[in-house]
């Protein structure tokens, strides 16, 4: 038994936002082609009986559609009470109209609402109604005896059947999505539904740059089974308490419960709930909302926050594709950032890694070098290289051979190196040696990462070996810090994640010459980054995709890092993958700084070589 219904395809008052209703309205030429592509997608199944509207839309569909499918040519039905909701008054009014007359709220319950009437219309209970006599009268026997059946109605109408189906109920009907000319697969046996789409994404278990397990998806157009697009979902070690869940198999018997295979069989869910078309796949906004309705979830639990994250830059990936622009276009083009001209970040590249990233002796977490912007973005990579050349020289004359081991992100763990005065001392020295001026040519930065050294018993941070420091005492710390180096331009994660006196004093103290920056604080979750404006907490954000999940989440927090004129630092992670999408995501949103780790290598060198193809680019369209 087969029983898969169809929204009629675009009508020409669809195309202009208007309510349709009961007059009788043709298709648009897009909904033509809408129809005959209806009819290649289900090319395989074979129909019994064929019910539409008496409107000639969906009548007008099925013709379209019947040169592609199989059907009996002698149990085709028109029936009146699969038309469509009446809007009664509203008919032939335009939406946008209705909205800015009535406003947003009264156009929704217009349109969706199960109780509310439009003037002298139908509200989807009456359709309710009309449609349950037409499912016992007509469909209930057919579906009894196993036949295959296809109805091709209205939007309103379908919703209404799905009520009294049991999928959906009077409360949340209204959120379901149908799309015009996009087949719908009903199981009435098991109460499931997926939608029959041309598109398909496929999940791989993958290794990130650690060998720990993640997800790559790829986007397969099934109609000649080309991958259309790629993403991968990088991997944090040093984490925040909000971040995204990261949806791990936890079998110790392989890769020490790292796999991700729990959370690539929630991609099937995913090929049968989500919309996937040719307008869907090129909005990441709209599969991101889409992905958002099926997983509502403060912390992505339900699919996985790295299911979320490896779909989103996915469909970045694709949209890009399909229109025939790069990444950091499309961003700026779909999230309306407007920018005229594109102004590339400075790379903070991380040289000296301690804390969780390299068990050196460091408490620390990560010493980052910073080229001003005044240099070109080759140049920039030329003085980072140089620098991290000379460091190696330096570290091996003054700590020994097993001082230059390599860390999670392509610094230098320094064994014997206890202090932060010494890791500082040390990189400046580097930098005067390659002929760069400190503080000029050349700031550092650092990524204390100190929830990783703070202890909530005792509220004491250990910032160096067998130093602990209250709240007040490490704020006096990176004053002296900052006094001493005055090329000490950035600060991430200065205090525990939820130490906000520490925060408060710090911005409030030093804000106004460095960047105090937000890590594991906002785990880029726009509602923490609110809360964070709004009590002062600091003036910077590093942006993470996998913290929330997803690009327009990202995006938001960003806009409201961008609306106290703060800065943000988009970032990678420490398991990271050879894709560089988040350098266009810096680009595209207007980032002041990326960081991306030392010049070493592969899965960090793919970025600085992405940031210098931008710039070619850029200066070729001069």
């Amino acid at each position: 038994m087969v029983f898969v219904v169809l929204r009629h395809s675009q009508s020409s008052w669809n195309k202009e936002n208007k309510f349709t209703g009961w007059t009788d309205i043709g298709l648009s030429e897009q909904g033509k082609i809408e129809a005959i592509e209806a009819g290649k997608i289900l090319r395989n199944y074979s129909f019994d009986a064929v019910f539409t509207s008496e409107l000639s839309r969906t009548k007008e569909t099925f013709n379209l559609m019947k040169t592609s499918i199989k059907y009996d040519k002698d149990n085709i039905y028109s029936n009146i009470e699969l038309n469509e909701r009446d809007y009664g008054d509203l008919t032939g009014l335009n939406k946008d109209e209705i909205k800015k007359e009535y406003g947003e709220q009264k156009l929704h319950s217009w349109r969706r609402s199960y109780y509310d009437r439009p003037p002298n219309g139908e509200n989807l209970e009456d359709v309710k109604n009309r449609v349950e006599l037409f499912y016992k009268n007509n469909i209930q026997s057919l579906l009894d005896e196993n036949k295959n059946i296809l109805i091709v109605s209205h939007g309103n109408t379908l919703r209404a059947l799905f009520v009294l189906l049991g999928f959906y109920n009077e409360e949340n009907i209204e959120t379901f999505e149908i799309p015009t000319g996009k087949p719908i697969k009903i199981d009435i046996i098991n109460k499931q539904y997926q939608y029959i789409n041309v598109y398909e994404l496929e999940g791989k278990e993958i290794l990130d740059s650690r060998g720990y397990p993640t997800i790559q998806i790829n986007l397969i157009d099934k109609r000649n089974n080309k991958i259309i697009g790629k993403g991968e979902c990088p991997s944090g070690s040093s984490c925040g308490i909000s971040e995204a869940l990261e949806l791990r198999d936890g079998d110790k018997k392989r890769f020490i419960g790292k796999g991700v295979l729990k959370a690539l069989e929630n991609i099937q869910l995913l090929n049968e709930k989500l919309i996937l078309t040719d307008d869907t796949i090129t909005d990441v906004i709209n599969i991101d909302k889409q992905m958002k309705a099926i997983d509502n979830t403060e912390n992505k639990n339900i699919l996985g926050g790295n299911v979320f994250t490896a779909i989103s830059f996915c469909f970045l990936n694709v949209a890009s594709n399909k229109l025939g622009i790069e990444m950091y276009e499309y961003i700026n083009t779909l999230y309306e950032k407007n920018i005229k001209e594109y102004k590339l970040p400075t790379i903070m590249a991380n040289i000296i890694n301690g804390g969780k990233h390299g068990e050196g002796g460091l408490k620390i977490q990560e010493f980052m070098i910073v080229p001003d912007h005044k240099h070109t973005i080759k140049k920039r990579v030329q003085m980072i290289c140089e620098v991290y050349y000379q460091l190696k020289k330096c570290l091996l004359k003054d700590y020994g051979s097993t001082s230059t081991n390599i860390g999670d992100e392509g610094g230098f763990v320094v064994c014997g190196m206890k202090t932060t005065d010494e890791a500082l001392n040390t990189i400046e020295e580097s930098i005067k040696k390659c002929n760069y001026e400190v503080g000029t040519d050349i700031y550092i930065a650092l990524d204390c990462a100190s929830s990783e050294f703070y202890n909530e018993e005792t509220k004491l941070y250990e910032v160096e070996k067998e130093v602990y420091l209250t709240t007040n005492e490490m704020v006096d710390y990176y004053g002296k810090m900052i006094e001493k180096h005055p090329c000490v331009k950035s600060i991430e994660d200065p205090f525990h994640e939820t130490d906000y006196e520490g925060w408060i004093k710090m911005t409030e103290r030093y804000g106004n010459k460095i960047n105090i920056v937000g890590d594991d604080l906002y785990c880029t979750n726009p509602k923490l980054i609110q809360n964070g404006i709004e009590n002062k907490w600091s003036n910077s954000l590093l942006l993470k995709v996998n913290q929330i999940g997803t690009i327009t989440e990202a995006i938001e927090g960003a806009n409201k890092i961008f609306g106290i004129n703060g800065d943000v630092i988009v970032s990678h992670r420490s398991g990271e993958n050879n894709q560089s999408y988040l350098i266009d995501l810096a680009v595209g949103i207007g980032a002041k700084y990326v960081k991306i780790g030392a010049p070493c290598r592969g899965e960090r060198i793919s970025k600085y070589n992405r940031l210098m193809e931008i710039e070619d680019i850029l200066n070729n369209d001069k």
